[in-house]
């Protein structure tokens, strides 16, 4: 009677036990997992495109301004609008406040296709009236990813100095982690030279979207009127 007592209080007392151990492994952080998945030396290497996008998130607007009056200079040819009334649906979809309509008896195709164009021509106007905004943003963010950068390097560095200080690392394993060091150095460099020619980019820019927006409305002036 002893024994099966003792027996049923060791089963009682390791049921717990068994029961933490799942939960243990069932609190394993997913982002420390995923963290470790990334390789730092890769991360480094998509810095300079990531700088390269704050630019575009500010230049993009600027650039596609002589896109558009391309666009809506020669839709009237080859869709047989008429181009005053093209104009001055352009300038309403351009003004802060105003709305894209097509006030045009046209097909549906052609119609969904000056929508499309009238649609770009308000998200330019908007983009290049935030481009102040979008300037400080970028300029944030390339300063955090020269930031960013520079705790990669310094982390993949000692790393790799470290690999190469064992002695036991010998032949083309040797000149691998010497050719990954000599990678780190030049990225690094091109980083730093990325940071900061972005950050004098971006800072000449709101200029720029003032001047794009006032071509832009010249160019759509004298449209006939929408009302």
């Amino acid at each position: 009677m002893r024994i099966s007592v003792l027996f049923i209080l060791s089963v009682a007392l390791a049921a717990p036990l068994t029961g933490c151990k799942k939960n243990d492994k069932g609190t394993e952080n997913p982002d420390e997992a995923a963290e470790s998945d990334v390789d730092p030396l890769d991360e480094l290497q998509t810095i300079p495109d990531q700088i390269q996008a704050e630019i575009d998130m500010v230049l993009q607007p600027i650039n596609d301004v002589d896109v558009v009056i391309d666009m809506v200079t020669s839709m009237p040819q080859t869709l047989g609008l008429d181009a005053a009334s093209l104009r001055g649906m352009a300038a309403a979809s351009l003004s802060a406040d105003g709305e894209v309509s097509v006030e045009l008896d046209i097909a549906a195709e052609a119609k969904a296709e000056v929508e499309a164009a009238l649609l770009k021509i308000k998200g330019i106007g908007t983009g290049l009236r935030e481009t102040p905004e979008r300037v400080k943003t970028a300029t944030a963010n390339i300063v955090a990813l020269g930031a960013k950068a520079t705790g990669l390097v310094a982390k993949l560095t000692a790393k790799y100095q470290a690999k190469l200080s064992n002695p036991m690392l010998k032949g083309d394993k040797k000149a691998k982690v010497e050719a990954d060091l000599a990678l780190i150095v030049k990225v690094d460099t091109d980083i730093k030279a990325s940071v900061s020619d972005a950050k004098q980019t971006v800072t000449s820019l709101p200029s720029k979207g003032k001047e794009a927006l006032v071509k832009l409305t010249k160019a759509f002036a004298g449209g006939a009127s929408t009302d």
